[in-house]
């Protein structure tokens, strides 16, 4: 992980011994990333590190994912709270005895961050070509390591999401809507 992201900014250790996930804070420009040419676009790649020390139980014939994942969220900055968000998701398939992939949502009863009104996380692959292939000089026990960005969506936009096709429907909304790529808590919904 060091050598594609650099040196962290900052490592936002976690205490709980019986489940270790760390988190490495790495300031990046994304346009840069994106290869565009506006003006920059300052911000920072939080990565989970211990998520993917244990695999998570699959369910049969879902060959598709891999057992181990380690989470990523862009940010404008370091608030504590997506740290303690990003933590909690990354513990949840063992406390939950489950599994987090592609397009899976977690909704929430009241929004986890307490400046944003969204209450539904939504997990999608890296956009970002260096991000998906993070740790693919790694395994775990065989399996590799696959990352997965967090998202929050709007209860309009999960609603969608879980609708027949909605995932595609809610993808290609992405595109239409000029969606950000660091995640901004201040956006409006793109669906009303």
């Amino acid at each position: 992980m060091m050598h594609a992201l650099g040196e962290p900014e900052h490592i936002d250790r976690d205490p709980d011994p019986s489940r270790t996930i760390d988190i490495y804070a790495f300031g990046r420009n994304f346009v840069e990333e994106c290869d565009s040419d506006s003006e920059n676009d300052e911000g920072y790649v939080l990565v989970t590190s211990g998520m993917s020390d244990g695999l998570m139980l699959m369910p049969q014939g879902c060959n598709d994912e891999t057992p181990a994942v380690e989470l990523i969220w862009y940010a404008r900055d370091l608030n504590p709270e997506y740290f303690s968000n990003l933590r909690w998701l990354a513990k949840l398939p063992f406390v939950d005895k489950s599994w987090l992939g592609f397009g899976h949502t977690i909704p929430m009863p009241e929004p986890p961050l307490s400046f944003c009104p969204f209450k539904t996380f939504l997990l999608l692959p890296p956009i970002i070509r260096p991000d998906r292939e993070l740790f693919e000089d790694i395994e775990q026990q065989g399996h590799c390591i696959g990352t997965l960005v967090v998202h929050l969506v709007s209860t309009p936009e999960y609603n969608l999401i879980k609708s027949e096709d909605g995932l595609d429907r809610f993808l290609e909304q992405l595109d239409e809507n000029d969606y950000p790529t660091i995640f901004d808590p201040t956006r409006a919904s793109m669906i009303a």
